[in-house]
């Protein structure tokens, strides 16, 4: 008996040392992530909206659709790197598109690699193209843009220099590359642990469609470019069921922001707070079996909350900089959001929102308060009548801003050399943003019609219609002499029109706001070369070239300049 005793104890330890191993070598559940730039919530069918998206909503069923998904901020970059690092915008400092990832935050990529995972992202624009640091922690990064300069003024990404990649892709590509891409990825990882990041920008204006594609009927712009994406959508999710992914992943859907469309005024989005912004989808689609939280959500959640459900359900242990919650537990938070834009880009005040339950403050030179159970369009601002709630609001705002330590500088710091360049021609660089909504700033709300006006000169220029935009950003001007993108935006008029005194004037009130603005510090020095004004071309052409070293027209007209004249 001792014997047959001692024979079963060893097998009985050697199917547990195999049963163990199994486990030890078992993949990981993969994790998909799909992010589609600029999706209304309140579009998609299983929203309830009226545009026709079969493919999205076949995301919900054997998932958990999350009712009321708040974005941080309704920008790309910003959008993402919360998403991503599950920190405030305000904490990380990337507040704006053309800014840079710090280096020492945390990310979902970075984690899940160091726990065994292969990670690759596959990118659709160059708002979040690898300059910009958003590719920490992943094995692969594919974003074929590679841009030249940008401007923290406005947010906007130039190709100023050679097109350096072989694609000859700009600023985005179509959907269908971008999931051809990720299919083709994945297929040479099945069975393995692996963490894929799908991002598509097709959804974003201008629109873009193939020409073989049908138009729909009796649906909008927008509407019809949402039907392209979730044919899109609709094939990848094929992909991953042929692939054998579907049933065995933690799949995952989201957007980054919404868009106005006219709602409150906004056609397109980071002027304001309201939910035709910031209101996102957000579907976890379950592997088969594990679901952990009903169809549906209805509680507040924000996308600073989607990486730590996510290690929470893989039950990794989140990184101390995750300032987010996981959404498989019982907790829930107000949802902060801020937009800095139109500060940063106009000089008015910057809105910051808190959502608690049902009710939405809006922090803003006129504060609003909505009860979005009733009111879901935001049409009754009811802080003058519940003013014991705007007050509750704010000091729970006030509270959430002091107790996480914010970005100290505005994105990537100037160089010593180039703070010494801007120092010897009596610029000083910025210095730390100002949190505060800013009641002596103007309140967006009160500058609608100078938006409205800013907007349209963008469409004259585009078509070239320079006389026009000129007249357009003057009246923007008059009204609003603080406007400093207008300013630079006519700049650039004068010069394309040659008028270049007037281009002179507008550079220089602009380069006294905004010394580290790459793009007024070259045309500056453009301007200042065809006035024959070589000295100060060279100075202003100096700080361009420290402020964008990619560039290549940059070094070609600084290097021009310190030729000796013929």
């Amino acid at each position: 008996m001792e014997g047959e005793r001692a024979v079963v104890t060893r097998a009985g330890l050697l199917v547990f040392a195999l049963f163990a191993a199994a486990l030890t070598a078992a993949p990981q559940t993969p994790v998909i992530l799909i992010s589609i730039d600029t999706l209304r919530a309140d579009h998609l069918g299983v929203y309830g909206g009226r545009v026709p998206t079969p493919g999205i909503d076949s995301f919900a069923p054997g998932g958990t659709l999350f009712g009321a998904a708040e974005a941080q901020v309704p920008l790309t970059l910003p959008s993402h790197t919360s998403l991503l690092t599950s920190t405030y915008p305000f904490q990380s400092g990337v507040e704006e598109n053309a800014e840079h990832v710090p280096a020492n935050l945390a990310t979902l990529a970075g984690v899940l690699h160091e726990h065994g995972y292969e990670t690759a992202a596959f990118i659709g624009s160059v708002f979040l193209e690898r300059q910009l640091g958003l590719d920490r922690g992943f094995d692969f990064y594919d974003s074929p843009f590679q841009f030249d300069a940008f401007s923290r003024l406005s947010g906007e990404i130039f190709f100023v220099g050679a097109q350096s990649n072989r694609l000859g892709i700009r600023n985005r590509r179509d959907g269908n590359l971008v999931i051809r891409a990720a299919s083709r990825w994945l297929d040479e990882r099945r069975g393995r642990p692996v963490f894929a990041f799908i991002h598509l920008f097709d959804l974003h204006a201008p629109y873009e469609l193939p020409a073989s594609f049908h138009r729909p009927p009796n649906l909008s712009d927008y509407g019809v470019q949402l039907v392209y994406v979730d044919r899109v959508v609709a094939a990848f999710r094929e992909a991953l069921i042929r692939g054998g992914w579907w049933d065995r992943s933690l799949v995952i859907l989201i957007s980054d922001h919404g868009e106005g469309l006219g709602d409150h005024g906004e056609n397109s989005h980071g002027a304001f707070l309201y939910e035709s912004t910031l209101h996102v989808p957000l579907i976890l689609h379950w592997p088969a079996g594990t679901a952990p939280l009903g169809a549906r959500d209805g509680r507040p959640a924000g996308l600073i909350d989607v990486a730590p459900s996510v290690l929470d359900f893989l039950h990794i242990p989140a990184p101390p900089s995750f300032v987010g919650i996981s959404l498989l537990g019982q907790e829930r938070r107000p949802v902060y959001s801020e937009s800095f834009h139109t500060r940063d880009a106009f000089g008015w005040a910057a809105p910051r929102a808190l959502r608690s339950g049902n009710f939405k403050y809006i922090d803003a030179p006129r504060p609003e308060l909505y009860d979005l159970t009733r009111d879901p369009s935001e049409t009754r601002n009811l802080a003058t009548a519940d003013a014991a709630h705007v007050q509750t609001l704010r000091a729970a705002m006030s509270k959430l801003l002091a107790h996480y330590p914010a970005a100290d500088s505005h994105g990537e710091p100037v160089t010593p050399r180039t703070e010494a360049l801007l120092r010897s021609l009596g610029y000083l660089s910025r210095g730390p943003r100002n949190r505060s909504a800013g009641a002596a700033s103007p309140d967006p709300k009160d500058r609608l019609a100078e938006l409205h006006l800013y907007e349209k000169s963008e469409a004259a220029v585009d078509a070239g219609r320079m006389s026009e935009a000129a007249i357009l950003l003057n009246r923007v001007i008059a009204e609003d002499p603080q406007n400093t993108l207008a300013r630079r935006d006519l700049g650039m008029v004068y010069l394309m029109s040659s008028s270049f005194e007037k281009a002179r004037a507008c550079f220089e009130k602009v380069v006294a706001a905004a010394p580290d603005d790459y793009l007024s510090q070259y045309e500056l020095g453009i301007v200042y070369d065809r006035l024959g004004q070589r000295k100060e071309a060279l100075d202003h052409m100096q700080i361009a070239c420290e402020l964008a070293p990619l560039s290549q027209p940059c070094r070609a007209e600084l290097e021009k300049l310190k030729r000796p004249p013929n």
